[in-house]
């Protein structure tokens, strides 16, 4: 038994709108859901027909419905209403046993939320792509460079590179051990015309015995000594003809061959051990120490002259502890280069990050490099935790004694150093605090230096 008002009950309270068109086109029938959805009532609907709703505007797209009854076929297609709710429409023709067209029935489906989160899910794409390019440009320099930081001292330091690399001017890099002092004078070196035309050769001058530092320099000719090679042995100043020759720890050379290395700066010319053709070079030096050389040479312990030679354009590398925001950077990187070599896939907790943040790190980038090393091959978990840190100490507090000399100084320099801070904190300015002191403005400057200390 057909029950009309049990069908009309269950198409009104469908989730879907729905609405019957006749042949002709005239509306017949319209559930609750299209009214809520197109926020119309249904008697705007039931008896007009379907081009009048058109024409009214109430669509902002051609009707699916009137397609399907022009097409007599099964249309589906998104519509949109007036009121901003975009739908999914099917239409589907009714045909009587002669198979004619008698009726249209459509199913409305609101998909605006779908849309909605379409429109963002293809915007975090775009974004996506946006920084995943972004990200390998950065990886591929940062692979081509060696240099990972996010801190302003580090970019105006690189800035001052980038201007003097192309040059064939002297410098010297001043920082602790382990801050990257080699990375930064391959930087020099492939920055310049040299890269093209030479090599970028190094030498640690404190890992050569002194007695053997001569004829490593400037090479021997054959039969120099006992020992010798019968063709002699070209030295690191002719390997680096044309290129760049790195001093790494200068302040380790011997008083003897300071003098000598003092002459080729300043000529460009020597004679290997045991020699006497005079040979020329044209090598652009590059030094680099963790020492005081300013100190060392009121000490008598280094040569002025050569300290000066040196000296030419300083460039100070700020340690580790005073750019902590590169710590995180420097620990993401130094996890994938350890991953992918030993082929296990780890990872940082947010805890275990800001702990790491809060050391100071007295071997700065070297340091760092070991301990990420070692906690990819020791720690048990894939995500490295807090826990796995207990060999790292937070840096000490504020309420630290003054007389506690934390950078491995004497007493002295210790109490001096944290006095000038002190005074350059009060006053503001390099002249009030000099004047406070009670010294020149151009002593405090070059206290300041010996310090590594920055106003």
């Amino acid at each position: 038994m057909f029950d009309l008002e049990l069908y009309e009950a269950i198409v009104d309270n469908l989730y879907d709108g729905i609405t019957v068109t006749d042949s002709q086109g005239e509306i017949l029938l319209v559930n609750q859901a299209l009214e809520k959805l197109s926020g119309i009532p249904r008697t705007s609907y039931v008896g007009r027909n379907i081009r009048d709703i058109i024409r009214s505007g109430i669509f902002q797209k051609p009707s699916v419905t009137l397609r399907a009854l022009t097409e007599k076929k099964n249309i589906t297609d998104f519509q949109q209403y007036q009121n901003g709710i975009t739908v999914l429409v099917t239409a589907v023709p009714l045909f009587d046993s002669q198979q004619n067209l008698v009726r249209i029935l459509a199913n409305i489906h609101d998909i605006t939320e779908l849309m909605i989160t379409k429109s963002k899910l293809d915007e975090t794409e775009k974004l996506s792509a946006k920084y995943f390019s972004e990200l390998v440009g950065l990886r591929k320099h940062y692979q081509k460079r060696g240099i990972i930081t996010a801190s302003d001292q580090m970019h105006d330091m690189l800035e001052l590179i980038a201007r003097v690399a192309p040059t064939d001017s002297t410098i010297l890099l001043l920082g602790e051990s382990g801050v990257g002092k080699e990375v930064l004078a391959r930087e020099v070196h492939e920055n310049s015309k040299r890269s093209e035309s030479g090599a970028f050769i190094k030498v640690n001058c404190g890992a050569i015995p002194a007695d053997l530092l001569e004829s490593e320099f400037f090479g021997y000719a054959p039969g120099a000594f006992t020992g010798a090679r019968k063709e002699g042995k070209p030295g690191l100043f002719e390997l680096a003809d044309q290129g760049t020759l790195f001093l790494d720890e200068v302040g380790e050379l011997p008083l003897p061959l300071q003098v000598k290395l003092l002459r080729v700066l300043q000529e460009q010319q020597f004679t290997r051990v045991g020699g006497t053709d005079l040979i020329e070079v044209n090598t652009r030096i590059v030094a680099a120490t963790n020492r005081n050389l300013e100190a060392m040479v009121a000490k008598g312990e280094f040569r002025e002259d050569l300290y000066y030679r040196l000296h030419v354009i300083p460039i100070h590398i700020p340690p580790l502890r005073e750019r902590r925001e590169d710590i995180p950077l420097l620990i993401g990187h130094f996890l994938r280069v350890f991953s992918e070599k030993y082929n296990i896939r780890k990872s940082i907790s947010p805890e275990a990050l800001e702990h790491a943040e809060r050391y100071h790190w007295p071997g700065n980038i070297r340091e760092l490099s070991n301990v990420v090393e070692r906690l990819v091959l020791t720690t048990k978990e894939d995500c490295m935790e807090k826990e796995d840190l207990p060999f790292i100490k937070a840096s000490p507090s504020s309420g630290v004694s003054p007389f506690l000399d934390l950078d491995g100084g004497n007493l002295f320099e210790a109490m001096e150093k944290k006095l000038i801070l002190s005074i350059l904190e009060s006053e503001g300015s390099i002249r009030r605090a000099a004047k406070k002191l009670g010294v020149s403005h151009t002593t405090l400057i070059r206290k300041m230096t010996k310090h590594e200390l920055r106003n």
